[in-house]
């Protein structure tokens, strides 16, 4: 059983920041990743099979899912 304090605690205050990127080379399971922002390639794992410049969010190397296209901005909570 988990507890509820230590689940919202996790949901408030994440790990590990997402961020948006363009898949730049694929070799599934692999990728290589270009970050928005300018903080240059990471390289990627994930189980589903994406495209060369497709946008994604990852997250502590792993990609999560895939990101809309559009306008996006950082900020601070």
């Amino acid at each position: 059983m988990t507890n509820p304090l230590f689940e919202l605690r996790k949901l408030l205050n994440p790990t590990h920041s997402e961020l948006i990127g363009i898949i730049t080379s694929a070799s599934h399971p692999e990728y290589r990743v270009q970050v928005d922002g300018g903080s240059g390639p990471v390289l990627c794992t994930s189980g589903t099979a994406y495209n060369i410049g497709q946008r994604v969010f990852i997250s502590n190397q792993q990609i999560l899912r895939p990101a809309p296209s559009g306008q996006h901005s950082q900020i601070e909570v």
